[in-house]
């Protein structure tokens, strides 16, 4: 169940980062008004914004790793 959970965290983590990312990206281009990334995100800077988005992603990929080693070993057990 915990693996199943982890996975879950994991996907929403990597969708989390990604959005991140993208908003970062999308704003330094000047598409959107920099003002944005204060209302949708919790850093000061589209800098900042990026970095963080690419910590959620390291995060999910390292969740997900184990959540997946988790199942091939209960996987293995049955």
């Amino acid at each position: 169940m915990f693996s199943y959970a982890a996975r879950l965290v994991a996907i929403v983590a990597l969708v989390a980062g990604l959005w991140q990312i993208v908003l970062g990206l999308v704003i330094s281009t000047g598409y959107l008004d920099p003002d944005l990334v204060s209302r949708f995100t919790t850093v000061s800077s589209l800098g900042e914004a990026i970095d963080e988005g690419l910590y959620w992603i390291m995060f999910a990929v390292a969740l997900g790793t184990l959540a997946e080693i988790g199942l091939a070993v209960r996987k293995r057990r049955e």
